[in-house]
């Protein structure tokens, strides 16, 4: 067999090898959306300078997700949460005990009953919570109800050491996870989070300390609004996995549909 009728070949095994690692469709959206990252404090092992630049930058790759960044919480009462499709929450109150305004709160639950959607990133889950070390003041009871597995200090919330790990695609048909493939990252892994809602885990990811299936990522309803929760996105390098960047951009898609 001639020498270039073989690179032929060897050629177009490897693009389609690549083709079946990647499965991701290059981004077809007619439709515009807008979104807003809530940050500017979290516990000090969580650079949200850092991961909210990892989010932001993933989003935009699709020229059809639109995002502005606020560092003030809030703004949540301060802006008009209407212009916006939905909200990113890279945000924790660790160690500051006044917790979020009444007229934020009012601001937040009302944009969600109302149908805007909302995405929550990793420890994000730890705020406004009576356990929350040095913000026990903070208590917002409501916000276990937006937020539906918390971190819970006093309830064995933990996560294996930080390191790399398969997530596993749990949901094949949704249409955050649909034709996506289970792919590496470096993040910590999540357990015995806190929560009484039943959930279908999107993703999940196998933990060395508690040795069993562990859930990652799941949709939910409340009121109107569409919510999806990842306990993923520890750090920069915890946004590093094209298929994670993915899924994010098909979650800010998701949760901003009205149906």
């Amino acid at each position: 067999m001639k020498l270039n009728k073989i690179l032929k070949i060897f050629g177009a095994i490897f693009i389609l090898s690549i083709t079946a690692c990647t499965n991701m469709p290059e981004p077809n959206h007619s439709e515009t959306i807008k979104g807003l990252i809530l940050t500017g404090h979290h516990h000090p092992g969580h650079p949200w300078q850092e991961t909210t630049r990892a989010i932001h930058d993933a989003l935009k790759k699709d020229h059809s997700i639109l995002v502005d960044i606020t560092s003030n919480i809030e703004n949540l009462s301060a802006y008009k949460l209407s212009n916006y499709d939905f909200l990113i929450l890279n945000y924790c109150n660790w160690e500051l005990p006044e917790g979020l305004s009444d007229h934020s709160k009012e601001a937040f639950t009302s944009y969600l009953r109302n149908g805007g959607g909302l995405i929550i990133i990793h420890f994000a889950n730890g705020a406004w919570h009576y356990s929350l070390p040095g913000a026990e003041e903070s208590d917002w009871p409501e916000f276990r109800k937006i937020c539906s597995r918390m971190w819970d200090h006093e309830g064995g919330s933990a996560h294996d050491n930080y390191g790399e790990f398969e997530v596993i695609i749990n949901d094949t048909v949704h249409d955050i996870t649909e034709s996506l493939v289970s792919f590496k990252t470096i993040d910590e892994l999540y357990y015995n989070q806190a929560g009484d809602m039943r959930i279908k885990p999107l993703l999940t990811a196998l933990s060395k300390d508690t040795g069993k299936e562990e859930p990652l990522a799941w949709v939910y309803n409340y009121g109107k609004g569409k919510i999806f929760q990842t306990l993923l996105g520890h750090d920069a390098a915890s946004f590093k996995a094209p298929e994670f960047q993915e899924i994010l951009r098909r979650a800010a898609f998701w949760v901003s549909k009205n149906e």
